[in-house]
């Protein structure tokens, strides 16, 4: 599993691992020992982890990077816990000891406990050692061009048809698409 299959939902405790796409929705499987399936709504706000990042002071920084940090330091043991009910100062002295450059004006410690309990959660499935190869990426991207239905653009056609309506007007241009 990647950081891609994971999602957190918006009114939901926990983490999420996507199993499929629906009609109406994405189809999800809670990270737990319950392992509980669900549909999402359509309307219900979805993060997918791949996508999160967290504001630095001149950019941002991918989660995948933090959390390979926070593993790093924690094979290192020098990854210090926290908890719910730390002070405010202590949490952000802990994220500091992670991302230095971080913006302490944007970033809450709400975030910051949010990316505690991801971490702990994803930390014995996901190693995040190993990143994905610009080789990957290019292949990967190759491989969905090819995949891809080309739709040819809309086409006028004439009708040749003298039929009026119920209003009397006689109908003249159709508008169609054809796809392939």
């Amino acid at each position: 599993m990647e950081l891609k299959d994971v999602a957190s939902v918006h009114g939901k405790s926990g983490l999420h691992k996507i199993i499929g796409k629906g009609p109406s929705g994405l189809v999800l499987e809670s990270i737990d020992e319950f392992k509980k399936r669900t549909i999402t709504p359509l309307s219900q706000k979805v993060s997918i982890l791949e996508d999160v990042s967290i504001y630095l002071n001149d950019g941002d920084l991918k989660l995948f990077e933090i959390f390979a940090k926070m593993q790093q330091m924690q094979k290192d043991n020098i990854l210090l816990s926290i908890s719910k009910n730390s002070s405010g100062d202590e949490i952000k002295k802990w994220f500091t000891s992670i991302v230095p450059d971080f913006d302490r004006e944007r970033v809450y410690n709400s975030d910051i406990l949010k990316i505690n309990g991801w971490f702990t959660l994803l930390n014995n499935i996901i190693d995040f050692s190993i990143k994905p190869t610009e080789e990957t990426i290019e292949t990967t991207v190759d491989n969905d061009k090819t995949k891809s239905k080309t739709i040819k653009p809309i086409k006028k056609v004439e009708a040749k048809s003298n039929a009026k309506t119920s209003k009397g007007v006689t109908k003249t241009t159709i508008t169609s698409r054809k796809m392939s």
